[in-house]
């Protein structure tokens, strides 16, 4: 059976198009999410199969997208590993912040009684989505969990992280090692419940000086990957917003592909990877502001930084916004879809 589009891309071969999909495609800006959450708190949506496999299929339906992402909290896991997380109005918190190795030592590999939901929602996806679309399973990186338990949340300048860091390398290092194993279970039971593709978000590994992102980082990362041994799906790293700096660290991840901000230079990006990795991204969030006309002319502007013969997968730099008109959305996904990438001279 061929692989599906998006999966053959991911894997380096020569595609007719270059596949497209949206990081938070299944989100607030679509009107049947809104509904499911209208009458449905977060985590329970989060943990129900049922109706975590409807909103991800919501953007594949409306768009034709070429993947399917499972709709999860990348935080699911903290709680899964023993760290209790509250969602209200202000966004995620963990109540008991880990500020040292000793307060690590509650961690557990990560219990897929926790995860259930979404491991159910990635089997259901698979068993929707017809052959040619893929089904993407994901979770934190390592040092981006690691940012979480120890700010007790999301942060503006991440003190208590870095403050961790540099008073204690040795014990900071031990906790990221520490997620980085609690994270094999869960992303293998993704797979094993019809996973195609693998994602790991890094987003806040952008914060790091470049030795430290080497040091810290990519280990992090090479150690969830060979967790997993070789039969795991394709994997898409995103090195962390304001990354572009770290590329070159970021492609000996082992990753089949980096996916790049808009603050990135696509072409720049190219040249620095080389063949070593394939790219995603970086079209602005922002730019879906604009009209579809305009959206188009912006798409193709992209993708023509993309060397002749390589395969890119289409994205945005991040999350599309919760204010995005949907329709401006499929303008995106057509003007990718419409493309037609160069070939070699």
């Amino acid at each position: 059976m061929t692989a599906p589009l998006f999966v053959r891309a991911l894997r380096g071969e020569t595609v007719e198009r270059f596949p497209v999909w949206m990081m938070r495609q299944a989100g607030r800006y679509l009107p049947g999410y809104r509904a499911v959450r209208a009458r449905t708190p977060f985590l329970d949506l989060c943990r129900s199969g049922t109706l975590s496999a409807e909103v991800s299929m919501e953007p594949v339906e409306r768009f034709d997208v070429d993947a399917a992402i499972v709709f999860a909290d990348i935080l699911l896991t903290a709680e899964a590993m023993g760290a209790p997380v509250v969602f209200d109005d202000a966004g995620p918190h963990l109540p008991r912040t880990i500020r040292s190795a000793a307060d690590a030592e509650g961690l557990h590999e990560a219990d897929l009684a926790h995860v259930r939901g979404t491991l159910e929602a990635v089997t259901l996806l698979r068993r929707t989505l017809p052959a040619s679309k893929a089904v993407i399973g994901f979770s934190a990186a390592p040092f981006t969990l690691t940012c979480y338990l120890v700010e007790g949340g999301t942060s503006r300048e991440f003190n208590a992280v870095r403050r961790f860091l540099h008073t204690d390398p040795v014990g900071f290092r031990a906790v990221v090692s520490r997620c980085a194993r609690a994270l094999v279970p869960y992303l293998d039971a993704q797979r094993a419940a019809g996973a195609d593709a693998l994602m790991l978000f890094d987003t806040w590994a952008g914060i790091l000086a470049p030795k430290d992102y080497r040091e810290v980082v990519v280990p992090a990362v090479q150690e969830v990957l060979a967790g997993l041994g070789a039969s795991r799906p394709p994997t898409i790293y995103f090195p962390g917003l304001g990354a572009g700096g770290h590329l070159e660290a970021a492609a000996s991840t082992g990753a089949e592909a980096l996916s790049v901000d808009w603050r990135t230079d696509l072409a720049s990006a190219y040249a620095r990877v080389g063949a070593r990795v394939r790219l995603q991204g970086n079209f602005d969030p922002a730019a879906l502001y604009a009209t579809p006309d305009e959206i188009g002319r912006r798409v193709r502007a992209m993708l023509d930084e993309v060397p002749p013969g390589r395969p890119h997968l289409g994205n945005l730099g991040h999350g599309i916004l919760p204010d995005v008109p949907p329709e401006h959305a499929g303008a995106f996904v057509a003007a990718v879809q419409a493309y037609r990438p160069r070939r070699p001279s």
